[in-house]
């Protein structure tokens, strides 16, 4: 069986502000929000969030009133599905595709429609040869838009004046309402609703010109129907997240010699150094080296022994910053334990 490593090996090395330490960045990856039937390896992603026809006056109605683009949100619904395709396809839990070209129609309102037949969910499975589908039930926006004006100073010709500065801003909110179709057990066994909020600010020196700062609004719902696809994406299937570590890289010269093992992404040879450190008399020295200990053993795959190197920086030489670290690692582990459930033949 296929083992999924839980750490990506791309590692990325920046200097902080701080002259002791420096910050290593890396992809861990977490555990879906729910967990997903094994038996469904791959999945549909159907929109049916459009009108039924005879509904899509009412739709055109409320664009023309609220100001929407007209046939904005059908093409957001389509980013929507995208987006979720993306993210799924990005990360090692299943294989999605969208089953572009179908017309299934649904509210094309906030409300959720009735659940599709079983005979249908089958029908679409078997032409896809998928186990379930992500539907895309409901799919609706809301976009708002403020001008203001403002005094401010500015410089002309050498001289200081008071001039009007206009300012628009502009908010959306999306909102995605999704079923997950198990068509091996026939059940419905997700079904939730995601917001996203966005918002942009232009200024300039007429309306116009502000306006001209902002994006169009089909575009700015793309942008939110993708990310709210996104979304859906992590709730049912475990995705990578980048984060950042640090280790310490001034104390003695050992510390100091190890930085450029890090950099290459040598963490044995770091080690070497590092665990000559860690038997300093010096308690300072010998707590910076056990937590650098501790950041090679996770960045191996070995959340057990970063963990006991993390508790003997905390305790042994009362490096009070490692309790942060301690508690990270404490819930790497048990979404270690959770990615077990959803990810057989995960390991370390």
């Amino acid at each position: 069986m296929k083992t999924i490593k839980l750490l990506s090996l791309a590692i990325i090395v920046v200097l902080v502000s701080s002259c002791k330490t420096a910050t290593v960045y890396t992809n861990v990856l977490v555990p879906a929000q729910i967990t997903v039937p094994q038996h469904i390896q791959s999945v549909g992603v159907l929109n049916r969030s459009l009108p039924a026809k005879g509904e899509g006056w009412s739709n055109f109605l409320e664009g023309f009133i609220t100001g929407e683009s007209i046939m904005a949100d059908r093409e957001g619904s389509y980013n929507v599905c995208k987006g979720l395709a993306f993210k799924i396809n990005t990360n090692p839990r299943f294989k999605a595709q969208l089953m572009e070209g179908e017309d299934l129609r649904g509210t094309g309102t906030k409300e959720f429609p009735v659940p599709l037949t079983w005979d249908q969910v089958d029908a679409l499975c078997k032409k896809y040869n998928v186990d379930a589908i992500v539907c895309l039930e409901t799919f609706d926006s809301d976009i708002s838009r403020r001008s203001a004006s403002r005094q401010v100073e500015r410089s002309v010709n050498g001289e200081n004046v008071m001039v009007t500065e206009f300012l628009e801003d502009l908010s959306i909110r999306v909102n995605a309402g999704w079923r997950l179709y198990d068509n091996v057990t026939k059940k419905i066994i997700d079904q939730d609703v995601f917001y996203d909020d966005k918002a942009w600010s232009g200024t300039g020196n007429s309306p116009e010109d502000a306006v001209r700062k902002l994006p169009s609004k089909r575009s700015a719902i793309n942008d939110a129907g993708y990310f709210a696809g996104e979304m859906m994406g992590v709730r049912i299937s475990p995705n990578w997240v980048r984060v950042s570590r640090y280790y310490y890289k001034k104390g003695d010269d050992r510390l100091k010699s190890a930085r450029k093992f890090v950099k290459v992404n040598n963490w044995k040879e770091a080690v070497v150094l590092w665990s000559q450190s860690a038997k300093s008399p010096d308690n300072k020295i010998s707590g910076r080296a056990c937590h650098n200990m501790a950041l090679a053993a996770e960045m191996e795959g070995d959340l057990n022994i970063a963990l006991e190197w993390a508790n003997k920086a905390y305790k042994d030489h009362m490096l009070k910053k490692e309790r942060a670290y301690i508690n990270e690692l404490n819930t790497r582990l048990m979404e270690v334990e959770k990615l077990k459930e959803q990810l057989p033949g995960t390991g370390e």
